[in-house]
């Protein structure tokens, strides 16, 4: 079994509330683990068509490439010890996307957290207001697609640099806009990233992020 054993107080139940998020928008959903020293990270296929990512320094270097069930895990910490025990690996396959770059990010934009939260709350409030009329008198299966061209008619839309809105839309819902500090956004090759203060949201620029 691999224990992880975070430097910070408190950062493995940090992990297990981030799988516990994971697993509740996808009680099947998976986590891929990646280590290759002093740092891991976390990384999630989200409903975004994007990935989340915490990353987490560890005390103890390990090695590792795993996928493992979010929600399992996030039912390993061990107490006050603030390590934390990972499940049983997975099988490869059961990760659909490839791992965005380790390095080579540029920065392209910084905005306050305030200011994306509510970038964020606009777009929620634009598409309850809109929802009911879009789907008007339509079939369920007519509805769902007209909600469906909506969301995406919302979360298309710029937030800066090009970097869409749909990646701080996944960076609220996962937790990571709270606090205050800086958001910034990076992009290398066709990858987009969103750091913000409790973790990053990943998407590739122009493509699904599952067709590759």
């Amino acid at each position: 079994m691999t224990t992880l054993k975070p430097v910070d107080p408190g950062a493995a139940a940090d992990l297990a509330t981030f799988a516990h998020r994971v697993a509740n928008f996808e009680p099947e959903a998976v986590i891929r683990m990646v280590s290759s020293g002093s740092v891991a990270g976390c990384l999630a296929e989200t409903p975004f068509d994007a990935l989340a990512l915490r990353a987490v320094a560890l005390a103890e270097p390990v090695e590792l490439d795993v996928v493992v069930e979010a929600a399992t895990l996030a039912a390993r910490v061990a107490g006050a010890s603030n390590e934390l025990d990972l499940p049983p690996a997975l099988p490869a396959l059961r990760w659909a996307t490839s791992l965005p770059p380790r390095s080579g990010w540029s920065e392209l934009a910084r905005l306050d957290v305030d200011e994306v939260v509510a970038r964020v709350e606009q777009g929620v409030e634009e598409f309850k207001q809109r929802a009911s009329v879009v789907a008007e008198g339509a079939s369920l299966r007519a509805g769902r697609a007209a909600l469906e061209g909506l969301a995406t008619e919302i979360w298309d839309r710029e937030l800066e640099a090009g970097v869409p809105l749909r990646l701080a839309h996944a960076a609220s819902s996962y937790g990571f806009l709270s606090g205050s500090g800086a958001v910034v956004l990076r992009s290398v090759g066709a990858w987009w990233r969103l750091d913000a203060p409790n973790g990053a949201v990943l998407a590739r620029s122009g493509l699904s992020l599952f067709a590759l």
